[in-house]
This record gives structure tokens, sequence and C-alpha cells, in this order.
């Protein structure tokens, strides 16, 4: 049976959270794996995102409707690959407006395309408020909430459940200012630094491991959604642990 390809927006509705860093990590975590793959940066003013990956990712200015209608063209004609969306906060209300309006994610998964919404969560009432509402709106998609550490250290898990028990959170550890400082170089490469690295015990190594396990975990998880939904049994426990 084909599998979808997964449609992976990460989002916020608050600006500095780790949004670009974490569509950097999946990046590289995914073009590690020989995989189709192609990102969107939705920041028109700063497209650090694109900036890094030039070859890779697509700058889209969705304020006007041309920049919709291209953006949502290319995700809808790319049905094998893949895809990546580094949503600018600022455009947060507006993206999921329009993705509701033109009826994006039944046409999606009529073409065997699956949105998933990684929401970065902070502990601000707004946040809150905003997750709720756009779960409520949006009740086919699966949300996955993110946990920055760096953002925030607790983490209110009945503020943010997610679409199915089994699909968990996805944990970005906490790191050093230095060893920040060594990341957000221009040069920087997760994947490169890996393979330089491998079984290196730096902190690098062991922060990138965690959340690179992280998401393979997330696509198993997703995995075994689909495969309860199409059965109609009911949720599949988690191959871990719960945390």
């Amino acid at each position: 049976m084909t599998q979808p390809a997964p449609l992976y927006i990460i989002a916020s509705p608050r600006p500095r959270v780790g949004k670009t860093l974490i569509a950097r990590l999946m990046i590289e975590f995914f073009r590690g794996g020989k995989r189709p793959l192609v990102g969107y940066d939705l920041h028109p003013r700063e497209p650090a995102l694109a900036g890094r990956f030039p070859n890779l990712v697509w700058p889209i200015d969705i304020s006007e409707t041309r920049g919709q209608m291209a953006l949502f063209d290319r995700l809808i004609a790319d049905s094998a690959s893949t895809k990546i969306i580094d949503l600018g906060y600022g455009r947060f209300d507006q993206f999921f407006a329009v993705m509701a309006e033109i009826g994006f994610i039944h046409e999606a998964r009529r073409r065997l395309i699956e949105p998933v919404v990684l929401f970065v969560t902070d502990p601000a009432a707004a946040t809150v408020r905003a997750y709720a509402e756009l779960r409520h709106r949006l009740a086919e998609v699966a949300f996955v909430p993110v946990h920055n550490e760096s953002v925030s250290i607790l983490f209110a898990k009945e503020d943010f459940p997610p679409t199915r028990p089994e699909f968990g959170v996805i944990r970005i550890p906490r790191l050093s200012s230095i060893v920040r400082g060594v990341i957000d170089r221009p040069s920087f490469s997760f994947g490169a630094y890996m393979k330089k690295q491998s079984g290196g015990p730096t902190e690098v190594h062991g922060w990138i491991s965690a959340i690179f396990t992280e998401f393979r975990e997330l696509e198993l998880r997703l995995l075994m959604g689909r495969l309860t939904s199409s059965l109609g049994g009911g949720p599949i426990e988690p191959a871990r642990h719960a945390r």
C-alpha cells in the first residue's frame, strides 16, 4: 500500500520559539535518508531557512493572493516529496485561514499528502488559546505539540493535547549558550557534524541524536495512527514509555 507523503507545517503564533531551528533539523534528518524533500520558507522579510538551503527551500510571501496560489499549487502538485513549511508567526492566521477556505486538506488527502502540524508550544495564554482554536477548526488534521525547552522548561500537557494520544510530544532539549552559538553559525550542518563526530561524546552530538530519534519515532507513531484508522480500531500504545 502506498503511504501518504507527509507535509510538516511548523507553526506558532509567537516569534522566537525555535520554528526555523526545528525546520533545519527536520530537513537535515530527512535529507540524510535520501528521500525526495522540499521546504518552504514563509518568512518574507528574513527567509533564514531558504538562506541555509538555497537549492532545497523556496521562499514564498503569502501576504498576497499570488503568493498563496503559488504555495498551495506547489504543495498539491508534488505528491511524492516530504514537504516542510517554516511558517512565520506573522502569517500564522492567514496561512490556516486560506488552507481552510480552499479546502486544501481534502484535496491533499485525495492526492495522498498528509498534513501534520508541529505546533511549537509556550506558556502564554494566547498560544494555548490559538492551539485549541486551530485544532477545532482543522479537526481532521494531525496536531503534534513540540516542546522547546529553550523557550520554557515547563510543559502543561493538558493545554496542548496531540490529536491522538500515541502521537505524543516532540521535545527539543535545552542547549548551553556556547553550543547554541556553534549551531547558529551559517556554515554549521547537523548532518555533517553527525558524520564527522559519529559516536563522539559531545553535547552537540547527543543533542542532535536525541532529536533525530524523536523524528524517527514521530514517523512511526504517525504510521501506527494511519493503520489504526484504516482498521477502525482504537489508539495504539506508543512504542516507548510515555513522556
